[in-house]
């Protein structure tokens, strides 16, 4: 092994190559392949419970790198899985319930494939209290501000949103098989505790800091006990969705009895860190160099 690098936790969502990616969320099999030959070079690939629990007892884990992916897209069945054996790298997978096996797939999917991969739409969108001329030149910037008009709704109110989004744009509402979360069967066909497990991602995927306490405790709670009496696996940590969190996410995961949880907060892991706050470094769609260069740069 190279140097005494810190440890890292990569976040990873989506293995498969698109043609619409706003939010540079996909990473390509060839590619995958490729961070997976440089971590297996450089660092020592380890379960995630494994390093969280080395930060819990105060032990070092030099060279350690985890792999988390959030979501349970379908694509990392075909695409991910065979590479992670091929490799023997491990990884755990972050599940938000509330989409297992949904035909419309995860709404802001639905919005990329409205705004950007549509190819005409009407001139003028009216959705809630905002109004929009829409574009071939603004397409993407009214994607953004949907998007985060969708993101602050509750779950009933989103749905009511996005099916007059639907039937605005005349677009199928449900997703093709790739924009899917796996189905029970294909997790159960997924899943292989300590080599790739899964983790809890909310019930519905909201932003936790966006509801009142209890609700945000009734998310963390139903969707790691959904795991455990749907799939007979307990859930390894929580990740927070959209890496938000405030200070009652933290006093819920507590009480819940989360043993570790994950951010969005691009860093390695320093000593004492906290375990219910832990750093990720998001991955994007980057040749070998570009990964090396950037896994280096953290040590």
């Amino acid at each position: 092994m190279l140097g005494t690098e810190r440890p890292l936790i990569l976040m990873y969502h989506r293995i498969a190559d698109l043609q619409h990616d706003p939010w540079e969320l996909a990473v390509s099999p060839s590619r995958f392949a490729g961070h997976l030959d440089v971590l297996r070079t450089r660092r020592d690939v380890v379960p995630l419970a494994w390093l969280a629990g080395r930060i819990e007892q105060g032990k070092p884990a030099p060279h350690a790198v985890a792999i988390s992916f959030d979501d349970g897209y379908v694509d990392l069945l075909s695409n991910a899985r065979p590479l992670l054996e091929r490799h023997t790298c491990p990884a755990t997978v972050f599940l938000p319930p509330g989409f297992v096996g949904a035909a419309g797939g995860f709404w802001w999917d639905t919005l990329t494939r409205i705004f950007l991969a549509t190819p005409d739409l009407p001139g003028r969108l009216a959705l809630g209290s905002g109004e929009w001329e829409v574009r071939s030149d603004n397409r993407r910037a009214v994607h953004d501000e949907v998007w985060a008009l969708l993101k602050r709704l509750g779950t009933k109110e989103r749905a009511g949103q996005l099916a007059q989004l639907v039937a605005w744009a005349g677009v199928a509402a449900d997703a093709p098989e790739g924009d899917r979360c796996m189905n029970e069967a294909q997790l159960r066909s997924f899943a292989q505790p300590g080599f790739v497990d899964l983790g809890a991602h909310t019930m519905s995927h909201p932003s936790l800091p966006l509801l009142p306490a209890a609700e945000q405790a009734d998310e963390i709670g139903r969707s790691r006990r959904w795991i455990v009496d749907v799939l007979g696996i307990e859930p390894k940590g929580l990740a927070f969705p959209f890496g938000d969190y405030d200070r009652h996410t933290l006093a819920a995961a507590r009480t819940g009895g989360v043993g570790f949880a994950c951010t969005t907060v691009p860093d390695a892991i320093r000593r004492r860190a906290d375990l219910l706050a832990l750093p990720r470094l998001a991955i994007g769609n980057l040749d070998a160099t570009r990964f090396e260069q950037l896994v280096a740069g953290y040590g």
